[in-house]
């Protein structure tokens, strides 16, 4: 793969739209509630249940596993940077931000881009095992951040779509239904959409951070331990299923790895915007680590796959 080109040519257009949601929401007041619904209740279902139709059901189930396992993971250095790096975070926030990845507005972008529809079922299998740590676990981290019941977390987490996307379409698996042909270039449309008001809604994220009074060097060292522990313990998570399982090879492997330099995921802002909690922090979380991850991503994928 000549990973250069690629970059230029199809992720560097798609970084534009951070560029444009920033100026639309500073230049006319663009908010991402409305945008986030059509990804939530729209898009993300439907891109979920066509390549879940396409999948290996024994891949997706290795693949989320190994995405949920790395969440779970990052909750101790998550502690450990409580604990010695900013005692005035919330570590119930920070616990969460930590652990779950931005794969589905910030990595589908990027894979699309690089391999087409080819990883898709792989990326969105990784999605899912994000969707089922974030939306559960992540929520409860959040919520616990302004001590909301748990009976309530658990209603908010049975409304999300995507859950209920993944489950019809591993039955639809299971049965061998497939999509009529003539609907193609609708559903790549749909995943295309996904990617570029993903990346929108990252750029209206930057507007609400006032970058003047930002404690940089605390920042820094926060989320500079979130990226190196994350790039750890992938790569043990990745070894293991090859030493044990071996199911993944090549590019799925190194599709994984990369997952460990993507930015916090924008469901952070979400959840704490909806609660009314540390929005602030999520905020500053999530718009740094993406901003960070504009650089590290077409770096990591340069030593990635730069040799192919």
């Amino acid at each position: 793969m000549n990973v250069l080109p690629s970059l230029l040519t199809n992720v560097l257009p798609l970084y534009g739209f951070i560029i444009a949601g920033y100026f639309a929401s500073r230049r006319f007041g663009l908010e991402s509630k409305p945008i986030s619904k059509i990804l939530l209740y729209v898009l993300i279902p439907l891109v979920i249940f066509d390549n879940i139709l396409k999948a290996e059901l024994s891949q997706l189930a290795i693949v989320a596993a190994i995405i949920f396992i790395l969440a779970l993971l990052m909750n101790l250095p998550a502690l450990l940077a409580g604990r010695y790096v900013d005692r005035d975070m919330n570590q119930n926030l920070l616990s969460c931000s930590y652990s779950y990845f931005n794969i589905g507005w910030f990595g589908i972008p990027v894979v699309m881009a690089l391999f087409g529809e080819e990883k898709m079922p792989l990326i969105i299998s990784a999605y899912m095992g994000n969707v089922l740590y974030g939306d559960t676990i992540g929520f409860y981290l959040v919520s616990r951040s302004k001590d909301l019941p748990i009976s309530d977390s658990v209603k908010n987490v049975l409304k999300i779509p995507a859950i209920y996307a993944c489950i019809a379409a591993i039955i639809a698996n299971l049965q061998g239904f497939e999509l009529p042909e003539s609907i193609e270039p609708f559903t790549k449309g749909a995943s295309w959409t996904l990617s570029a008001l993903g990346m929108l809604i990252i750029g209206i994220t930057l507007t609400e951070v006032d970058f003047k009074k930002v404690d940089y060097a605390k920042f820094g060292k926060l989320l500079g331990i979130r990226y190196v522990v994350a790039a750890v313990l992938m790569g043990g998570l990745v070894l293991a299923e090859s030493l044990m399982i071996s199911q993944l090879e090549g590019d799925e492997q190194k599709l994984l790895l990369l997952i460990a330099s993507f930015p916090i995921a924008a469901n952070l802002v979400v959840f704490a915007t909806f609660l009314e909690t540390e929005t602030e922090n999520a905020s500053l979380l999530v718009s740094l680590s993406s901003l960070v991850s504009l650089v590290l991503v077409p770096v990591a994928c340069l030593l990635l796959f730069s040799q192919q």
